[in-house]
């Protein structure tokens, strides 16, 4: 699958196209307040980065079969993910240092 793995309306999208109730008010919603409508959009686009980032590196599908398990599996998925991340920022700020 190619392209944007979210929609966000266009700058010249328009409400008064055939569509989804919530299309439109998302359209709306973005013309009468830009400022709040990105703020919100942005943390949609940080949550949509960090499970693309979860899939690539740990793949999409759990081993587990019992929900409590999954659960389980999951989480630790997560934990492993922020624990790389802290090493990584924590490198990378050691080397900043000797420079």
């Amino acid at each position: 699958m190619g392209g944007c793995p979210f929609l966000m309306p266009r700058k010249n999208a328009t409400s008064k196209a055939k569509g989804s109730h919530a299309w439109k008010q998302m359209v709306l919603f973005r013309e009468g307040h830009p400022e709040e409508f990105e703020r919100r959009y942005h943390k949609r686009s940080n949550a949509e980065a960090t499970n693309a980032s979860l899939k690539g590196k740990y793949g999409e599908f759990l081993r587990s079969r019992r929900w409590h398990m999954q659960k389980r599996e999951a989480g630790l998925r997560v934990i492993a993910h922020n624990i790389r991340r802290l090493i990584r920022y924590r490198i990378r700020r050691d080397v900043e240092l000797l420079d």
